[in-house]
């Protein structure tokens, strides 16, 4: 065996997935996409003002002597509010954007190509929404590609089932040279003349 290969316990679904994801995001990146990191920036933004807003609710006006209850109980009436709120809403977008209702798992927001991908002429001002799905102890690997326009409207759909049993021996070497070409292939479909053609209009 090729010590180049990736392995995988063919049982460990997290982990399965984890690898195959991993050369999903890969494939992206080969063919010229950039990851797009707004979402992950904000929140990230989001997280760290819910700290911001705990920690001035337990150490308000200053660390080493903090406001007394009860004279503190406005100020941690509005923090506590504020906290909750901000947590809710990433706990919103985890729930509703990254992660559809059949389970499926965003695993990448792409810029559009870069000048040099094959899929500039076609895909260009485009951004990919990619979501993944493997069910618990299947061998069917969901890849669901979403096209959107820069000004957000949804323009095309491509989605594949991929069989882990073409990509992974029994001992669970990972051929990820085979997989990655197919994601291409994949990729491929978002290339159409009729997904020009809504470029142009």
């Amino acid at each position: 065996m090729d010590d180049g290969y990736k392995n995988a316990n063919p049982g460990d679904t997290a982990t399965t997935k984890g690898i195959l994801d991993d050369a999903v995001v890969q494939s992206f990146e080969d063919a010229g996409f950039a990851e797009d990191h707004r979402l992950s920036n904000l929140k990230l933004f989001l997280g760290a003002l819910a700290c911001a807003f705990a920690l001035v609710a337990q150490f308000w006006p200053s660390p080493l002597a903090p406001m007394g209850f009860p004279e503190s109980r406005p100020l941690l009436l509005v923090c506590c509010v504020l906290y909750f709120f901000l947590s809710f809403t990433l706990q919103l977008i985890t729930s509703f954007y990254e992660q559809s209702w059949d389970g499926q798992d965003t695993i990448l927001f792409t810029l559009p190509p870069n000048d040099q991908s094959p899929f500039w002429s076609s895909l260009d001002k485009h951004r990919i929404k990619v979501s993944t799905k493997l069910a618990r102890f299947s061998v069917d690997y969901h890849l669901c590609l979403h096209v959107h326009h820069e000004n957000g409207a949804l323009l095309e759909k491509a989605e594949k089932v991929l069989k882990l049993t073409d990509y992974f021996e029994e001992n669970g070497t990972f051929h990820e040279d085979f997989f990655m070409d197919d994601v291409e292939d994949v990729i491929a479909l978002l290339g159409t003349t009729k997904l020009a053609d809504k470029k142009k209009n």
